[in-house]
């Protein structure tokens, strides 16, 4: 089986007035989706954890962690144990083993996050690790117009009108999208994609060939 991505995330400050966890998870519902996926779901308190097989998938959803409130992120490489549940809270395998690794870790790392893989001596790991550092420095100061802005230009036709529905002028807009730094942000998501699939096929075929 192809390695598939965990994510466990919890928290921060969650008696300081962040968004509730239900509300995080109804962010997640539409961007995980596809055969073998598995939704995220509330573990004890408030950590939730779910089961991504698409790497572009894996990297929006922590892009919509970023967004949506302060969370402590643990991203797991490797297999699950077959079958897979439905629910994502009974199921099994190295990739939960090493986004528990992960999460563990993040309370120590930069922006809160880390990288974790089932077999050690990955260095594709090492890789995305960084790139979603630089990533989440990005995401994490990004204001609220900002967010908005750059989600209404990925939706709309032209900019134009995206600019007429946010109610601003163009010029207005275009100084928006400088300051979240959107052409950054959209260049680090598609190489934190590559960097993702080139650890997963790695730690395939490290697999492969102990097996």
């Amino acid at each position: 089986m192809k390695s598939l991505v965990v994510i466990t995330a919890d928290q921060i400050g969650s008696r300081r007035g962040v968004a509730p966890v239900a509300e995080t998870l109804e962010q997640l519902r539409p961007v995980v989706h596809g055969r073998g996926a598995r939704a995220f779901a509330q573990q004890a308190g408030d950590e939730i954890q779910g089961l991504i097989v698409s790497s572009e998938q894996a990297i929006e959803v922590v892009e919509t962690l970023s967004r949506v409130g302060e969370w402590r992120i643990g991203v797991g490489l490797g297999s699950v144990d077959a079958p897979v549940p439905r629910d994502v809270r009974t199921a099994n395998g190295p990739a939960f083993v090493a986004a528990r690794r992960a999460l563990t870790a993040s309370r120590s790392a930069p922006q809160d996050l880390c990288v974790d893989a089932a077999v050690s001596g990955v260095r594709e790991v090492d890789q995305l690790q960084a790139a979603l550092w630089l990533l989440r420095t990005l995401w994490r100061r990004r204001t609220t117009a900002g967010w908005e802005a750059v989600a209404v230009v990925r939706d709309a036709t032209d900019q134009q009108t995206a600019a007429a529905a946010l109610g601003i002028t163009p010029s207005a807009l275009s100084q928006r999208l400088r300051a979240a730094g959107r052409e950054e942000g959209a260049a680090g998501r598609r190489l934190a994609v590559i960097l993702l699939e080139a650890a997963r096929s790695r730690l395939d075929d490290v697999v492969g060939a102990d097996g």
